[in-house]
């Protein structure tokens, strides 16, 4: 609900509205800082011929207070945040030790479980080796072995012909 500003202002008893709008001249003319200055009230009351008045040095005493309380929450509001940004940070590296912690100790694991594997690798193959040899060497008995039954089937082959003339 807005309120109509210019009907209040017109309400005000002795409030010359003319006096608004005289020429300004470069030397004060008027000295305000005696003169009381109405209330503002942002939802002022029907005009009902009472005027709240205070004087300048009370509205600025006011404002003065108004400022130096805001200054005080702004000081405090600083001091929180900042300890809050301290806890903040603290809690970060605390974060970030851990995690160095347990990333060195994944690393040293590591580092264990490649040496073992180093050395499975190093018997496997040890054992391959043997193994290829041994195989290699079962191979040449083989063909030897082939060969000889071969050499035995042709001589068998030669003997029974010589011996049975009739048969070829």
């Amino acid at each position: 609900m807005q309120q109509n500003w210019a009907a209040d202002l017109a309400c005000l008893p002795g409030l010359d509205l003319g006096s608004l709008f005289l020429p300004q001249n470069d030397d004060p003319m008027y000295d305000f800082s005696t003169f009381d200055m109405v209330d503002l009230d942002p939802y002022p009351c029907s005009c009902n011929g009472s005027v709240t008045t205070t004087t300048v040095s009370s509205v600025s005493a006011a404002a003065a207070d108004k400022h130096q309380e805001r200054r005080g929450n702004d000081v405090e509001r600083k001091k929180r945040r900042l300890a809050s940004n301290r806890e903040s940070a603290r809690r970060s590296r605390v974060r970030k030790q851990r995690r160095l912690y347990e990333l060195s100790l994944q690393v040293a694991e590591l580092l264990g479980t490649n040496q073992r594997l180093l050395v499975e690798l190093n018997h496997v193959t040890a054992k391959y080796a043997l193994l290829a040899r041994e195989n290699a060497k079962l191979r040449e008995e083989a063909a030897g072995l082939q060969r000889r039954l071969s050499e035995m089937e042709l001589m068998g082959e030669a003997e029974a012909a010589a011996l049975s003339p009739e048969v070829a």
